[in-house]
């Protein structure tokens, strides 16, 4: 799979003082009508865990400037609230944490849960989305990428 070059998101959700994120790649469109985004977690990981309680979560794809953001995120080391010290970050309508200056940000309900292999895939309704200017990052083969000029 890691063939496959994808955008890359940062999959966020809170519950009272708990905020917890993960940088994720398999995000995608579900349907356009009713907007739904379909995102892809490990099971029983804390942030998987968070999504079910809270019943709702954020994706916000991030600029090819944010690497950086994508690494703290998926390192094992930086779990929980710390993970939120770096970034412009933004309480959405659900609750969940949304990143400014990504490229676009949707802030979800969550409306169903399935289970794939070692992965939950929730299925999100759209409550609320804003976008920026930018390149999105994107990864592929195991590196962070950009698209070329539009030159």
């Amino acid at each position: 799979m890691r063939a496959i070059v994808q955008p890359v998101g940062l999959v966020t959700a809170a519950s009272g003082t708990e905020r917890d994120g993960v940088t994720a790649v398999t995000v995608c469109s579900a349907t356009m009508e009713p907007p739904t985004l379909l995102v892809s977690i490990k099971q029983n990981s804390p942030v998987a865990l968070l999504v079910a309680r809270s019943q709702a979560f954020g994706v916000s794809f991030l600029a090819d400037t944010q690497a950086r953001l994508a690494r703290r995120f998926s390192s094992m080391e930086a779990e929980g609230t710390g993970l939120f010290d770096e970034g412009d970050w933004h309480t959405a309508i659900t609750g969940a944490p949304l990143l400014g200056g990504a490229v676009s940000a949707f802030d979800c309900r969550l409306a169903e849960v399935f289970s794939c292999g070692g992965h939950s895939l929730f299925l999100g309704r759209v409550v609320s989305m804003i976008t920026n200017e930018g390149e999105g990052l994107l990864y592929g083969d195991g590196y962070f990428r950009r698209l070329a000029s539009k030159d």
